[in-house]
């Protein structure tokens, strides 16, 4: 123990207590020269006291400043010297001294401690410093001081100086007794609680603070009343001259009602004792809501069964917290929330305002008749075309052509009609075709519009560049096509139109909220009442879009016919429906209630020849191979296994009880991936022609076969050139290629010599026909999305097809010639199969669903109604879950309507959480890379891992990740910046080498260039981008440029913030967080124990012996993950279907304010500081908690505003007079020729935005030599003209040490009725944003200072 006689201290008068040292005493002189006393953000001026070394009253000169006695001290100076003693200080002693010295004097004293500051020199320094004496107990003659730039953090540096001294003699924990001096009407000790901190209920019961804290925001959660308003504001005495202000007055509000204030001597005291007077006054209001709190919440009890988060940090950055809440609330934009109460939820806000849509041009009758005689002309002209003699005659040879007449009868007799056409018929590209030429020949052909939807974008391209094909016309003409990102529309009237399933939902959207409006006129009206057919292909698929269409078309057919406009023919087609189930469907809307007709058309395809694996697996035995031609596969475990149990066991885990028949069957065990490569081998071997067509569950697996395949020398296969590209081309088809590399496929090989292996998902199993594929090997298995609403779990399960489906992959052999299917399942596992999968309404996230329906609003029908009308209906507990999930998001209020963020998101073409994130990554100024990260998010990892370079892959895969801010999602974006940089400047050769050194597919990184490039159109589309570019005040120039784009620099002042950038991520990921509850697993608010997968680079492997890759010693590991999978896929045929592992893949680790403010839905008031979600504990400093609560809800308040005000258009402020207007265009058109020059300037240097960096790092750097430089502060200042956190003036002091802001009043020249965002509210948003930016960066550098001090 260091002695006290050995610091550097003289003691003065005062008899030391018994066991201690002497008083303790700094400066003299000038140092206590009579002083003002500090508060708040005073700067360096002083606010009366004394001037120079004797220290008498009255005003210091400014320009004469003492010179202050003993060395400088400063904090950092301090921590040096009493280092010794730091080692045994607590880390809240540390972090909060001042604490420490008031238990102390209000134990001795029963009063605050006296601060005093004076502004002078220091010795052998030439920049002024302000000196804190602070006398803690004169009696003992305590007195220290600490130095600063400013006030507050010299009174810090005394308060820690103050705290040392106190340790030395043991006075902490046991302090001498409490003063004979004491003021008058003091408590003693272990009274103040009883009275200062607590209250008397109506029913006698006394509760403390924290009691009282939890009942509040107990109350609330109970009524709905979002977070109570805690202001506080000066409380002034009227004197003779001017007011003087006494202490300050603590109001709170709930619901808009003030129900409790107080007022006390200091900020803290007045804050704490009208609540607790809330408290009382919301216990005389419900007495039994009061008896149900107490009985149900005990004090003190845990909460949540995870480890708890120690939330901590400086006085400064809790005092900057609390300036940004009162700056905020002040303000216009906080005035025109939109405000919830327990009966109505949010305010209800009017729809956003419609643009006016582009409406093609209606044709007279004269018009009509006009086109279609040229339709007819054209029509007979390609009937004698000798040009498209063969193509003709191919399509007249189709059976489907036969049944032509059948076809055209029961469509016109009937509004449905079900085509059960077999594989190879030709439904798919004739049924539309011979529709419109029937109208063509009718001289109707202009009146003919169809929309045919395809489940998949491939398909819908694809059938569209064959029909446009065998008409003799190219695309754009007659037929056109409309997906995802992408599209070739057909001229109007008389045309086809093939799109995707989601695309036309949202069309149908348009039309039932213009019938809904009782519009008649509208876009969605217009385009549905040119439409007279819809055909929907491949209905068999029964994924969410296609049944959810099914509903609303069914009702929408009915709500036309009932209005008298014209009716709709609804066509549905599939070689592999039940027809029984649609005719039922659709029964109703005949007028006799009959079921809807059906026509049965043949197939055309040639034989195809099946065989099975027990066949297949005894042919390749019987070429007895040595190992270098392909014997090396019976040695791979994964094969024999495979064998062991689909020919040995007859299926093996294909036994099921009478309560598991009828579901899905999944298989854990992994596919022999060796065999499926020999099987591809032999079959090339035994033949001279033909591609190959291999439908495996996914990418991985496609992987894993084509990784095979082209390993010819340590892996060959019956010694053929499978690596030679003039022999062999693989060809990957899957939702995740871009559709330009898919269409490869359909195009003739470079030369005849060349053969196909082309390795698909079920992508291509319905509506393409791929040329020249005779050979099909099936593995039989999906890869499907299952998702328990309860555990918040997405399983990934490699689950068997239906026999419906295997017959349409055999069918794919013999669109051409004669072909061969090898399956690689048993003909006892074919046996046994389901004929159809389980329906994706059934089995997956209704999340995205329900948003599709509350967008449609079909009146007169809840959520729960349309779903209970689907064809399939699902378990109402899955859309129970759904819509809590969406009230968590905040698309739903508590009365499930939508909100004005529910209302964006509808626009949006992403899933609610990663449109969420786009529109704060927007708002936030970070534009840029929030567009990346999303488009990062909805696709697949582009990191590849091949086995053989597995280490290596990891490595450089690490090398991306930042170091502090661990991410997966980060790493990504932060290559692919590097990736597009290299594209502009270096071309894209050097593009793809950096590809294959970084181990990258090539095909995903496009997909997500591509996806970026249309979300930032979708922003703008929705009004997003104009709130963030709100025109400047009349008079002033324009800030934006007039062409903007997402890299504009406007839009992107943040985008260097990796906190944010984590912050953002965390909006998207919620309520997907996960805490380390052991050195290896982690726990979920679901789930006990999880793990992070091994490819993620927040694996502990990748930190193991990297100590600045780990967290702070002494945290909890907080992670953000984008799912949580268990995937059983790595089994063997003995280990049965258990122990598979949960993992959680894509994670981002996160600190505490970061999760509070961003990740958390809700944070509740718990004793011990917070609860989060109802799962997750945050403990620490109480004060800071509750800043950090009132600050969030003020946040999510704001935001809800501006969501409100997006889209509403403001009405033009006109010019005054014509000269007015002169300048101010003349104005715009400077600025705009100012923009287009650094444009042009830009464009010459190729400049892009660099890749994402680690900001804590850098910013943790740049503390720790602001530490050692005591002239460093963090800098808290806007780029506005306006300070993010004002500075008091010097008329409003506090006395006892609290924060000195100015009274929180709303704005009294608020116009509430105006729902539009005011330039002033623009730019106090800009503000609002800005200091939240601010607080993460510099919480963040906080922590890094703490880690690497605590380290070193």
């Amino acid at each position: 123990m260091a002695d006290p006689d050995n610091w550097r201290v003289r003691r003065t008068g005062g008899t030391p207590p018994s066991g201690g040292g002497g008083g303790i005493h700094w400066g003299s002189g000038a140092a206590r020269a009579s002083s003002s006393k500090s508060g708040g953000h005073g700067k360096s001026k002083r606010r009366g006291g004394g001037g120079g070394g004797g220290g008498g009253g009255g005003k210091a000169d400014a320009k004469v400043l003492p010179t202050h006695a003993h060395p400088l001290l400063m904090e950092v100076n301090v921590r040096l010297q009493y280092a010794e003693l730091l080692d045994r200080a607590k880390k809240a002693w540390i972090e909060n001294p001042k604490n420490v010295v008031v238990a102390y004097t209000q134990h001795r004293f029963g009063t605050a401690p006296k601060y005093e500051c004076q502004e002078g020199y220091i010795s052998g320094r030439r920049d002024t410093i302000v000196r804190c004496t602070l006398s803690l107990d004169p009696e003992l003659g305590i007195e220290v001081v600490g130095d600063g730039k400013k006030n507050k953090e010299a009174e810090k540096a005394a308060a820690l100086h103050g705290m040392l001294v106190l340790l030395g003699h043991n006075y902490i924990t046991n302090p001498p007794p409490p003063s004979a001096n004491r003021a008058p009407g003091a408590a003693a000790p272990g009274d103040a609680k009883k009275k200062g901190e607590s209250v008397t209920l109506s029913s006698g019961t006394t509760i403390d603070f924290e009691r009282a804290r939890e009942f509040i925001d107990y109350f609330c959660q109970s009524g709905h009343y979002g977070k109570p308003e805690v202001v506080v504001s000066p409380a002034q005495k009227r004197g003779r001259r001017s007011s003087v202000q006494t202490g300050w007055l603590a109001e709170v509000t709930i619901g808009g009602a003030k129900l409790g204030q107080a007022e006390a001597s200091s900020k803290k005291a007045a804050q704490h004792a009208a609540l607790l007077d809330t408290a009382a006054a919301l216990e005389r209001h419900d007495q039994q809501l009061w008896r149900q709190f107490d009985t149900t919440h005990k004090p003190g009890a845990p909460v949540g069964k995870a480890p708890h988060v120690v939330f901590s940090v400086s006085e400064e950055l809790d005092e900057h917290m609390r300036d940004l809440y009162d700056m905020t609330r002040r303000s216009e934009l906080y005035a025109k929330r939109p405000v919830r109460d327990a009966l109505y939820g949010e305010e209800a806000a009017p729809p956003p305002e419609r643009r006016a849509p582009r409406r093609s041009r209606v044709l007279s009758e004269e018009e009509h008749a006009a086109k279609s005689a040229r339709m007819l002309e054209e029509l007979r002209s390609y009937q004698t075309a000798d040009s498209v003699r063969k193509v003709r005659e191919q399509r007249y040879a189709l059976p489907v052509m036969q049944r032509a007449g059948d076809v055209l009868v029961k469509v016109e007799l009937n509004q449905v009609t079900v085509c059960m056409a077999a594989t190879g018929s030709g439904k798919t590209t004739q049924v539309p075709q011979i529709l419109l030429d029937d109208y063509i020949l009718g001289n109707r052909g202009s009146k003919c519009n169809i929309v045919c939807t395809q489940p998949r974008r491939i398909a819908a391209i694809s059938v569209a560049q064959r029909v446009a094909a065998e008409r003799g016309e190219s695309l754009g003409k007659t037929i056109g096509y409309q997906v995802r990102f992408d599209h070739r529309p057909p001229q109007p009237n008389g045309s086809i139109t093939f799109c995707t399933t989601g695309v036309f939902l949202r069309r149908l959207q348009s039309a039932l909220s213009e019938t809904n409006e009782g519009k008649t006129d509208g876009e969605g009206d217009a385009f549905l009442d040119g439409v007279t057919h819809v055909v929907m292909d491949e209905v068999h698929e029964r994924d969410v879009e296609t049944d959810l269409m099914l509903v609303v078309i069914k009702r929408l057919l009915a709500q036309r016919k009932a209005l008298g406009k014209p009716e709709i023919k609804l066509v549905l087609m599939s070689a592999t429906v039940d027809p029984t189930l649609f005719q039922n469907y659709f029964a109703e809307l005949s007028p006799s209630g009959r079921p809807a007709p059906v026509v049965d058309i043949p197939g055309r395809s040639f034989p195809v020849e099946r065989h099975f694996l027990e066949e297949t697996y005894q042919h390749l035995r019987d070429l007895a191979l040595p190992p270098r031609e392909g014997g090396w596969v019976w040695q791979e475990r994964s094969m024999r296994d495979y064998i062991e149990r689909e020919i040995t066991q007859r299926g093996g885990l294909i036994r099921m009880d009478e309560a598991s028949r009828g579901k899905d069957v999944v298989d854990d065990l992994e596919l022999p991936y060796p065999l499926i490569a020999l099987m591809i081998a032999d079959v090339l071997a035994r033949s001279d022609d033909g591609h190959v067509l291999v439908f495996m569950p996914g990418w991985d697996e496609m992987k894993a076969v084509h990784q095979i395949l082209l390993d010819t020398r340590q892996r060959p296969l019956l010694n053929l050139p499978l690596d030679d590209t003039d022999k062999y081309e693989v060809h990957v088809l899957h939702s995740s290629v871009p559709v330009r590399e898919q269409q490869a496929v359909f195009e003739p090989p470079r030369h005849p010599g060349i053969r196909r292996i082309i390795l698909a998902t079920n992508i291509a199993e319905t509506s393409i026909t791929i040329p020249d594929v005779v050979y099909v090997i099936d593995t039989g298995r999906v890869k499907e999305k299952r998702y328990d609403p309860e555990r918040h779990l997405s399983s990934l399960v490699s689950a068997w097809v239906g026999t419906s489906n295997l017959n349409q992959r055999a069918g794919r052999a013999g669109r051409h010639r004669a072909g061969e299917y090898y399956g690689v399942l048993s003909k006892a596992r074919y046996d046994q199969l389901n004929v159809h999968q389980t329906v994706e309404m059934k089995r997956v996230d209704l999340t995205n669903v329900v948003m599709h329906i509350k967008a449609l609003d079909i009146q007169g029908m809840e959520v729960e109604d349309v779903l209970a009308a689907a064809i399939e209906p699902p378990a109402a507990e899955r859309v129970h879950a759904a819509m809590i999930d969406l009230e968590r998001v905040g698309a739903l209020d508590f009365h499930r309507n939508l909100t004005s963020l529910g209302r964006l998101l509808q626009q949006l073409p992403l899933d609610v959480s990663i449109g969420k994130m786009c529109l704060y990554g927007a708002l936030f100024r970070c534009l840029d890379p929030v567009l990346s990260l999303a488009s990062v998010l909805t696709n697949r990892d582009p990191f590849m891992a091949p086995v053989q370079l597995k280490r290596e892959a990891d490595m450089v895969k690490d090398s991306w990740s930042p170091v502090v801010f661990r991410s997966d999602p980060l790493s990504v974006l932060n290559v692919f910046y590097e990736w597009t940089r290299l594209q502009s400047q270096q071309g894209s050769s050097a593009a793809n080498r950096f590809l294959s050194n970084n181990f990258l597919s090539r095909p995903t990184m496009l997909q997500i260039q591509q996806v970026k490039q249309n979300l930032f159109q979708t922003l703008e589309k929705a009004g997003i981008i104009d709130v963030v570019r709100t025109p400047p005040e009349p008079g002033t120039v324009p800030r934006y440029r007039v062409r903007v784009r997402e890299t504009d620099p406007e839009f992107n002042v943040n985008s260097g913030s990796t906190p944010l950038l984590c912050a953002l991520i965390a909006v998207a990921s919620s309520p997907n967080f996960a805490i380390r509850a052991t050195e290896k697993a982690y726990r979920t608010s679901q789930d006990k124990t999880c793990f992070i997968h091994p490819s993620s680079v927040c694996h502990a492997k990748f930190a193991k012996n990297a100590p600045e890759k780990q967290a702070p010693t002494g945290d909890k590991e907080l992670f953000a993950f984008a799912e949580k999978v268990r995937n059983t896929s790595r089994q063997t045929a003995n280990s049965g279907g258990g122990g598979a592992m949960t993992f959680l893949r894509s994670c981002t680790r996160l600190d505490p304010l970061t999760y509070m403010l961003f990740g958390a839905s809700e944070a509740r008031v718990s004793r011990d500081g917070l609860e989060c979600d109802d799962w997750l504990p945050v403990t620490g400093n109480y004060d800071a908690l509750d800043s950090v609560e009132r600050l969030k809800a003020m946040m999510d308040s704001c935001m809800l505003r501006v969501f409100e005000g997006i889209g509403k258009r403001r009405p033009p402020q006109k010019a005054r007079n014509k000269g007015e207007r002169r300048e101010a265009d003349d104005q715009q058109r400077d600025s705009a020729d100012q923009e287009k020059k650094a444009d042009d300037t830009a464009a010459k240097g190729g400049a892009k935005q660099a890749p994402a960096v680690d900001g804590a790092r850098a910013a943790a750097s740049e503390a720790a030599a602001g530490l050692a430089d005591p002239n460093t502060t963090l800098n808290w200042s806007s780029d506005t003209e306006d300070e993010v956190f004002p500075t008091p003036t010097p008329g409003s002091q506090n006395q006892n040490n609290e924060d000195e802001d100015e009274d929180v009043e709303e704005p009294s020249d608020v116009d509430k009725s105006d729902r539009s965002i005011s330039p002033r509210e623009a730019r106090e948003f800009e503000m609002l944003t800005t200091g939240i930016v601010q607080l993460l960066d510099a919480y963040a550098t906080e922590r890094s200072w703490r880690a690497s001090t605590s380290a070193s």
